[in-house]
C-alpha cells in the first residue's frame, strides 16, 4: 500500500508485555519520525498492568492496538502484527527501545534505490546498559565490506543485526515465495533464525549510521542477542 503521494506505507510492530512505563518513549520515538505514512501496531501480549490505557491515551490516527488474551511470547506477539499490517515494508520496535530521527526515513529511502533482490535494510544500535555503559552492534568486529550483500555465510558465524534496527519488504516475509515469519516454537534467538532464512536468499542492505537506542532492563526481548 501507497500514500497519495507514492510513499510506501510502513507497518511498525511493536510488541509488549508489562512495559508500560517504559512504552511512551518507545512509541513517541515512532510517531515523532520525518517518515509520517506509517501505521504503529502496537500488540499487548497479555499484559497485566496498563498498557492497554497507555496506548488508548494517544490519539494519533495511525496508532492500532490489539491484545492478545494470554502471554505467547514475542514471536507470536511479532507475528500478529504481521498479519495485521497493511504496509508494503515493515518495521520493528520493542518497548524499551528509542529510534533516532530519521530512521524510517534513510530506511525506506535505501529500499526504494535497491534492486528487488535486497530483502532489508538495517542500521547500528547501540546497546544500553543499566549502568549506562554501551555498545554498538555491528560493532569494530565486523569488518565494513562484511555489513551487506551476501550475509548468510557471515551471520552463521554469529548475528550481528538486532530486530529493532530492520525495515524489511513484507512480500519477503508474507508473499507466495516468501520465507516466512517467525518460528513460535523457538524459546528465543527467533530473530536470528529469521535472518538466515532472508540472507540465504535475498542480499541485505546496510546503512552506517546509528538510528536506534536499545536498552538492556535485564528482560529485554533483545538481551539474548547472539553477537558476531
Amino acid at each position: 500500500m501507497e500514500d497519495v503521494m507514492g510513499h510506501p506505507l510502513v507497518s511498525v510492530i511493536l510488541p509488549t508485555y508489562n512495559r508500560a512505563d517504559y512504552l511512551p518513549r518507545a512509541i513517541d520515538s515512532v510517531l515523532s519520525q520525518d517518515y509520517r505514512e506509517l501505521e504503529l501496531i502496537v500488540v499487548d501480549d497479555g499484559s497485566t498492568d496498563h498498557t492497554r490505557q497507555v496506548v488508548e491515551s494517544y490519539k494519533d490516527s495511525r496508532i492500532r492496538y490489539m491484545r492478545t488474551p494470554v502471554n505467547k511470547g514475542v514471536a507470536a506477539a511479532r507475528n500478529a502484527g504481521i498479519r495485521r499490517a497493511k504496509g508494503e515494508l515493515i518495521a520493528f520496535q520493542d518497548s524499551d527501545d528509542v529510534w533516532r530521527q530519521g530512521k524510517l526515513t534513510k530506511q525506506v529511502e535505501t529500499l526504494e534505490k535497491a534492486s528487488e533482490n535486497v530483502a532489508m535494510v538495517y542500521c547500528i544500535m547501540t546497546r544500553i546498559n543499566k549502568d549506562e555503559t554501551y555498545r554498538l552492534l555491528p560493532d569494530e568486529n565486523i569488518l565494513k565490506q562484511e555489513r551487506q550483500g551476501n550475509l548468510f555465510e557471515r551471520l552463521l558465524r554469529g548475528n550481528f543485526i538486532g530486530a529493532p534496527t530492520i525495515c524489511v519488504r513484507r512480500a519477503v516475509l508474507t508473499g507466495s515465495d516468501g520465507v516466512g515469519v517467525f518460528d513460535t516454537m523457538m524459546p528465543n534467538l527467533e530473530d536470528y533464525e529469521l535472518l538466515l532464512r532472508i540472507a540465504k536468499k535475498y542480499q541485505v542492505a546496510y546503512i552506517d549510521e546509528v538510528l536506534i537506542d536499545t536498552y538492556l532492563l535485564g528482560d529485554s526481548t533483545n538481551s539474548n542477542l547472539l553477537n558476531g
